[in-house]
């Protein structure tokens, strides 16, 4: 559990307030949905001129054991979001990346939000559907155009035209998932989109409620229309919009960036996660402070939104920073998971293929040939996770060891119950 800062005098402490009396989960994680409505609310009308144009869609991750209750988190967001936008603005569920085209013809820019993201993760990593539709969730997040060109197309239009486009297409997103999910790693496009989170995770409850505050009296209603302001903003956050200050805050923001980015030698997943996110992090870090910005501007009009100061800057990096560092939690934990669980199989395998036994003895060769032949396989067992981490653990657990070794002829004794 880490802090993820936000601007005491802006609107999102007065929605963190209210929470509290709704959500037992950190104050990081109840801010997660919001950040992703308020990168919605400003979208597409405020931009960033940052290496061209980007619009301010936010992705976050919310991260917890199963059972910590995250759809009350996502709630009381959700509860503001269908008081400021139509239903068509709103993203559900799964759906084809024909059916998705279809929807955004209707409505280019969109908020999802899926408290119970395990579902949608699982179909993307399982169909080839989802495996589409998860590439496209690249796109949506850079607001990049889209076009559809299918001979079936012709049936529906007078002129005979297969090709439908949308000259920009957007989402914010906010996913609530379990540790092993939320790596991403069974995806094609799992990297890209990882890169493109902010993670926010946690083991534990903050606080007990006893009973939650209603989501349909008078405060809801206030901060709805605090955050219906966001939508009344136009403009361009780009090099004029920075005081001298901020500007040399920038500098050394991206110059502490690229220093832990050349300390990283990426040569494991964990580390090229790492690697992956840090080279998005300051875009992420200037989508934050622009949308701090506008939620101090809402709480008080004699603010600019659209200068930055190196205060906001700060909390930005801060704020980034707590996800970065959660996204290291998350590898280290669903890391551990998945060794734990592939021990276990690979045990409950040896086990099968000894009927009657109590232990066996394999050499290393076999054991390679039986269970990590297919290691060029998605999700297939390699050698080096086999020999890395499954084999240590389950060597520190008791339930191997290495009973001879000659020469390069090395043989393991494995034990159960």
């Amino acid at each position: 559990m880490r802090e993820h800062p936000i601007p005491e005098d802006s609107i999102l402490a007065d929605y963190r307030d209210f929470v509290r009396e709704v959500s037992e989960l950190p104050d990081g994680l109840i801010i997660a949905p919001v950040l992703a409505l308020c990168g919605r609310l400003l979208t597409p009308h405020v931009t960033l001129d940052f290496g061209g144009t980007k619009p301010l869609t936010i992705y976050n991750f919310v991260t917890t054991p199963s059972g910590l209750r995250k759809s009350t988190t996502f709630a009381p967001a959700e509860k503001i979001a269908r008081k400021i936008l139509m239903d068509c603005d709103l993203l559900y569920g799964n759906a084809s990346d024909s059916a998705l085209f279809d929807s955004f013809e209707v409505q280019p820019h969109r908020l999802q939000f899926e408290d119970e993201g395990n579902t949608i993760l699982r179909t993307w990593e399982t169909s080839s559907h989802g495996r589409e539709v998860s590439a496209r969730y690249l796109k949506l997040y850079d607001g990049a155009p889209w076009s559809q060109n299918y001979l079936r197309e012709r049936k529906l239009h007078d002129e005979g035209s297969a090709e439908r486009s949308i000259s920009q297409a957007t989402l914010s997103l906010c996913i609530g998932s379990t540790f092993g999910v939320a790596r991403l790693n069974q995806l094609e496009a799992g990297s890209g989109l990882r890169r493109r989170f902010g993670f926010y995770l946690s083991s534990r409850r903050e606080r007990y409620i006893d009973w939650p505050e209603t989501l349909n009296g008078p405060e809801i209603a206030r901060l709805a229309g605090l955050f219906e302001e966001l939508t009344h903003l136009k403009g361009v956050i780009g090099r004029q919009s920075f005081t001298p200050e901020a500007w040399e805050y920038w500098r050394g923001l991206q110059q502490r960036n690229r220093r832990r980015s050349e300390s990283i030698p990426g040569y494991t997943d964990k580390e090229e996660s790492l690697l992956s996110s840090l080279n998005e992090s300051p875009a992420r870090c200037l989508k934050l402070a622009v949308i701090f910005q506008a939620c101090r501007w809402a709480r008080d009009r004699r603010l600019d939104p659209y200068t930055l100061t190196p205060d906001v800057l700060a909390l930005a990096e801060a704020h980034q920073n707590a996800c970065l560092d959660s996204l290291v939690e998350l590898e280290a934990t669903s890391s551990r998971c998945e060794v734990e669980d592939t021990a276990e199989w690979l045990l409950a395998q040896i086990s099968g293929d000894h009927p009657g036994q109590r232990s066996a003895d394999i050499v290393r060769s076999d054991l390679t040939r039986r269970y990590a032949l297919h290691g060029g396989r998605r999700g297939a067992l390699t050698a080096s996770r086999l020999y890395g981490e499954i084999l240590p653990r389950l060597i520190e657990k008791g339930q191997c060891c290495i009973r001879s070794k000659v020469g390069k002829r090395i043989t393991y004794t494995f034990t159960w119950d």
